[in-house]
């Protein structure tokens, strides 16, 4: 039931659905076409600059533009049955500036203009849900009938995605702190938050609703997409293994660590510090985010201020020294061996799972 659901809401795509997170700085339209094309769901990032004006907008639309020459229109038309079928990828976006305000004005009329089949929200202020709570509306009303995307909202407890569920999203991103970058500076792992959401989904309330959950956090390979099938999710969402795609935007240094790194548990941590060293005081003290350790966080733990830090930081920066870079990074790093191509790594995950599925139905 679950598979044919997300086969009948995104018919390009196969099971199990494999999505490749919006990653800002990492993903872009070509990795996202090429993840899309391989039966998975790809998204780029939109940002979360929403002034009027925005660069970030700008390169949004040309992004979304490109994305459209590299998906066959003719496919997607008979996949959706429709002369005129949604862009196949999808989109996200970072709630908590201030600018989210102009969501509606500034960033609706493009998507309006390309028709991307999902729309991902993440990090609403604290002080202000009304922002996420206006942007899920909006999208439910842009499109009439001719365009109706899934509205999809990334949330790291049972509360929010209560919250965001009762607000009209159609799919909860049901993020652990086994995930890479920004997530809840609190929160649990996939094993208990994916069922617990799950279950609470399942209340009478939404007896009437269809919702979908996906898993992310520490998702690598088939055998952690057969987990989280198992855990009740729909979808699972990788960001860290799409980060050495070889269409990422990632830059050398950044796959370097990512490959050489193991043992994720050990060697990523949760700080806000990452954001911190980098001149990023932006973000909302609710959030942090998960890094591969470097002797910047190192030197925090053994009491060394801010400031000392971030000077050893630009330091080594000037110096072309890498070793004090952030990488972004989930605890399932150790997982990930090899650069390969977008849609080679959504179909080898994909067959992972299935056969972990297989293995273990043939033992029972």
């Amino acid at each position: 039931m679950a598979g044919s659901r997300m086969k009948s809401w995104f018919p390009t795509t196969s099971y199990p659905l494999i999505v490749s997170a919006p990653m800002d700085f990492v993903t872009n339209h070509r990795l996202a076409a090429e993840v899309t094309k391989a039966g998975g769901l790809g998204f780029i990032q939109g940002g979360r600059d929403f002034s009027p004006g925005s660069s970030k907008l700008e390169f949004l639309e040309h992004q979304l533009a490109e994305a459209s020459k590299l998906l066959p229109q003719q496919k997607t038309s008979a996949d959706y049955g429709v002369d005129n079928p949604p862009l196949s990828i999808g989109v996200g976006f970072i709630m908590y500036p201030a600018s989210a305000q102009h969501f509606a004005q500034t960033t609706v009329p493009i998507l309006q203009r390309h028709r991307p089949v999902a729309v991902w929200l993440f990090a609403p202020a604290p002080d202000a849900p009304g922002t996420i709570h206006d942007a899920i509306r909006t999208l439910k009303t842009a499109g009439g009938s001719s365009w109706k995307p899934k509205v999809v909202v990334q949330v790291g407890s049972v509360s929010a995605a209560l919250d965001a569920v009762r607000h009209g999203a159609d799919i909860i991103v049901a993020q652990g702190i086994d995930a890479g970058g920004h997530q809840w500076a609190r929160g649990a792992g996939i094993v208990s938050l994916v069922p617990e959401i799950v279950d609470a989904l399942r209340r009478d309330e939404f007896a009437d609703r269809e919702i979908a959950v996906w898993a992310a956090g520490g998702i690598a390979e088939g055998r952690g997409v057969a987990a989280a099938l198992a855990l009740g999710a729909e979808a699972a969402v990788l960001g860290t293994r799409y980060m050495v795609a070889t269409e990422s935007d990632a830059q050398d240094y950044k796959r370097k660590a990512i490959i050489s790194t193991s043992d994720g548990g050990a060697n990523t941590v949760k700080s806000q510090l990452h954001d911190h060293i980098q001149g990023n005081m932006s973000w909302p003290d609710i959030y942090d985010g998960r890094a591969v350790i470097t002797p910047t966080y190192r030197d925090q733990v053994s009491g060394v201020p801010l400031d000392e830090n971030t000077r050893r930081y630009n330091a080594a920066k000037e110096a072309d020294d890498i070793s004090r870079m952030v990488t972004w990074s989930g605890t399932g790093v150790g997982l990930v061996k090899e650069e390969l191509p977008a849609a080679e790594i959504t179909k080898r995950v994909r067959e992972g799972a299935l056969k972990a599925i297989t293995n273990l139905k043939a033992s029972l």
